[in-house]
């Protein structure tokens, strides 16, 4: 085990950290407060948007298939999500429960209307605390992507068509060069036999 003294000297500058992303955990918030004060605690809304596609997407197989009321009301709760204050967040919360009582809508943004319900009240509880939305988490999007990645190799019928799949994958990103740093022009495959023979 590490000496505390000597982790804490050895600790990422604070003064280089402009923004830390996390989830609403508040083990997380509590932690990010006492351990870095100044800098700047963003909220991560990737899931929110993606969790907000999803309902739509079990109703309609592609964007196309949306309907125009159904569309402008997406993009009203994709809005209410992104909000950086509290005063827009009521404002867009009421819009899209006037589009409720005024439009005829599909059973999809019933189901995103009572998502919204649920993210308005979380998150205007965090916009109070000084938090602001983040979409730009790298960390999330990767993992995101990953995940729908395996989803879809999951559906290959055969061991060996997943096998060849993630044989091919492999081999794709690591024949791809770098484009920046000091291994610039050279393919992760490259760099491993330059380091490691």
């Amino acid at each position: 085990m590490i000496p505390l003294f000597i982790r804490i000297k050895n600790r990422f500058p604070e003064g280089k950290i402009k923004k830390i992303v996390s989830d609403e955990d508040k083990a997380i918030i509590g932690a990010v407060k006492m351990v870095f004060p100044e800098v700047t605690h963003s909220f991560c809304v990737f899931h929110q948007l993606k969790n907000v596609s999803k309902r739509y997407y079990e109703e309609f197989s592609s964007i196309e298939e949306i309907p125009d009321n159904d569309k402008i009301t997406y993009n009203e709760i994709s809005q209410l999500i992104l909000s950086d204050t509290g005063i827009s967040a009521v404002a867009y919360i009421q819009k899209i429960r006037e589009f409720n009582s005024d439009l005829e809508l599909s059973e999809a943004f019933h189901k995103a209307i009572s998502y919204a319900e649920e993210i308005f009240s979380k998150n205007v509880s965090f916009l109070k605390k000084g938090f602001t939305p983040e979409t730009d988490n790298t960390m999330e999007q990767i993992f995101s992507l990953i995940c729908d990645i395996v989803d879809k190799a999951r559906l290959f019928k055969t061991g060996n068509g997943l096998t060849n799949f993630c044989y091919n994958l492999f081999i794709f990103f690591n024949k791809q060069c770098f484009s920046t740093g000091e291994w610039k022009g050279f393919s992760p495959l490259m760099r491993a036999r330059f380091q490691y023979g």
